[in-house]
């Protein structure tokens, strides 16, 4: 089963719409004080003669994950339960995401509904101060961005269907 253009359009127009005015959010990551960046405290590595790393472990699978990375999809998930239940918990919102998202509301949660249920949830990165997710619904896979304020509140709430994966080139003819 598709999401109708329609649905679609209103998920894309809401993340056009918070983008916009969101990026004070996303400052926040650049706001450390210079004293707290890593190359002012690191001694000089060509000094001396050389020291070989002790070997590494390769981890194969994470153990556990970040926790901002456990936070923002915790998050995530709460905001997409609440709209499937058909309403958001606006306390979870800066005030700038609360006053966009009312009126668009019914619209929103309508189209989150029309998703499916939620499958799986996987992170994919961070952008710009924002925790980037790739979420799978019973008939839609879709890409999520989240970002929070210095409160904590989230600030930046984007959701795109996720664009089809290139198709891998055809094979050769020959002989």
């Amino acid at each position: 089963m598709r999401t109708s253009s329609r649905t679609l359009g209103i998920g894309l127009g809401l993340a056009l719409a918070i983008s916009l005015t969101s990026g004070a959010a996303l400052a926040q990551d650049t706001d450390a004080p210079a004293s707290e960046t890593a190359a002012a405290s690191l001694p000089n590595a060509f000094d001396g003669r050389p020291r070989t790393a002790p070997p590494v472990a390769v981890q194969e699978i994470p153990t556990a994950e970040a926790p901002d990375v456990a936070r923002a999809r915790e998050t995530l998930e709460a905001v997409i339960a609440d709209a499937q239940d058909g309403s958001l918990d606006f306390s979870a919102f800066t005030e700038d995401m609360t006053t966009r998202l009312r009126p668009v509301e019914g619209d929103l949660t309508g189209a989150i509904q029309s998703f499916g249920a939620l499958e799986t949830i996987a992170y994919v990165g961070r952008q710009n101060g924002a925790d980037m997710f790739e979420v799978r619904f019973d008939s839609i896979l879709t890409q999520w961005v989240i970002g929070f304020d210095a409160d904590d509140r989230i600030a930046i709430l984007l959701f795109r269907e996720a664009p089809p994966a290139e198709a891998a080139p055809a094979p050769a003819s020959g002989s």
